[in-house]
């Protein structure tokens, strides 16, 4: 009784008369209209100061976002602070093939950002990718970085790091923009389904295990550039990775001439493959590899030249893991770029 005495007297204060000559109802109708006033204005807020790459659980990460969200991670990993991330909690990363945990590896020793970046995206798969000029410590590195994203956000990080310590041959000075091709767009008529991408792309590895370049859809012009390193169609004279090779300039040769000269023999396979991300937008392939060298071939008869010695990579047994992005256009391999490491034989990659 008590209870319900308290209760009538609460909805007596509640309904209270109003003072003489007040309109019945103005003051709730004041009331509303600022509440409403600032729930636009917060709204309003959130839009103009919401961090780029934002989106709501749900939603689709588009271009923009994803390319929002790199922007993010390169801004923490300098930072040193994973907790600016929206990180799932069961987020799974790598540096070089190994896990770890957010805040690790490069994550302790990144000390700035450089200018060149090349950045790509598959939006209908949440994936986006990265090949980014930093710091480490003050020495220029290369980083390639795979990024997935699911209800806004990140569940995967996968990331090789080109260091002048650890690999056998690095240009970063070369590294200052992008190569413009992989920045145009494919017309929307001329854009290929994903799997026809994958298959071109993929064309490229059966093609070093065969040491067979006719198999490949090369573009007569098609460039590639590994760790900041052109390697190919290279004019300047004398100059050849391959010692002993005597006259033999293995750089000045095309993509498609290249791999005709069996030189690449001492890859004996290259697994495992993985495309996690194709950028349909502008043409472009990621492939994720790793090649394996026994080291067990020390030559190989390059026809036209003879016997000529193989390189360093030949001389014990090791894999390298790759990072390496296509440009397709018009069904030919036009240009591809790569990031690669050195890794143990046959070490595992983390996602196999």
């Amino acid at each position: 009784m008590e209870q319900l005495e308290r209760g009538h007297v609460r909805r007596a204060a509640m309904v209270a008369p109003a003072k003489p000559g007040a309109v019945p109802g103005r003051g709730n109708i004041y009331m509303r209209a600022r509440c409403w006033s600032a729930c636009i204005l917060a709204c309003a807020f959130l839009i103009v100061f919401a961090p780029r790459g934002a989106k709501a659980a749900g939603q689709p990460c588009d271009r923009a976002c994803l390319n929002g969200l790199m922007d993010r991670y390169l801004g923490a990993l300098v930072a040193h602070d994973p907790s600016r991330l929206p990180l799932s909690a069961h987020v799974k990363f790598t540096e070089d093939g190994v896990r770890l945990k957010p805040g690790d590896g490069l994550w302790a020793t990144a000390s700035g950002l450089g200018s060149y970046r090349l950045e790509f995206a598959e939006p209908e798969a949440g994936e986006a990718g990265a090949f980014a000029l930093i710091e480490e410590n003050g020495t220029p590195a290369i980083l390639a970085l795979r990024m997935k994203v699911a209800d806004g956000k990140i569940t995967e990080v996968e990331t090789l790091v080109a260091r002048k310590q650890t690999t056998a041959f690095l240009n970063t000075a070369a590294l200052t923009e992008p190569p413009p091709i992989f920045l145009e767009a494919v017309p929307s008529a001329e854009r290929l389904p994903r799997q026809e991408m994958i298959r071109i792309a993929n064309s490229y590895f059966n093609g070093i295990e065969q040491s067979n370049g006719n198999i490949v859809p090369f573009d007569k012009d098609c460039v590639r550039i590994e760790n900041g390193i052109q390697t190919t169609n290279v004019t300047s004279p004398g100059r050849s990775s391959l010692p002993g090779a005597g006259t033999f300039n293995l750089l000045a040769l095309g993509c498609r001439d290249q791999f005709n000269t069996k030189i690449f023999s001492y890859i004996r396979s290259v697994r495992p493959r993985r495309f996690p991300i194709v950028d349909s937008e502008r043409g472009l392939v990621l492939a994720v590899v790793r090649f394996n060298h026994p080291g067990n071939i020390q030559s190989v008869e390059v026809p036209g030249h003879g016997k000529v010695a193989m390189g360093r990579y030949a001389q014990w047994p090791n894999s390298t893991q790759i990072m390496e992005l296509f440009k397709v256009r018009d069904r030919k391999i036009r240009e591809i770029t790569a990031v690669i490491v050195t890794a143990p034989y046959k070490a595992s990659m983390g996602w196999e």
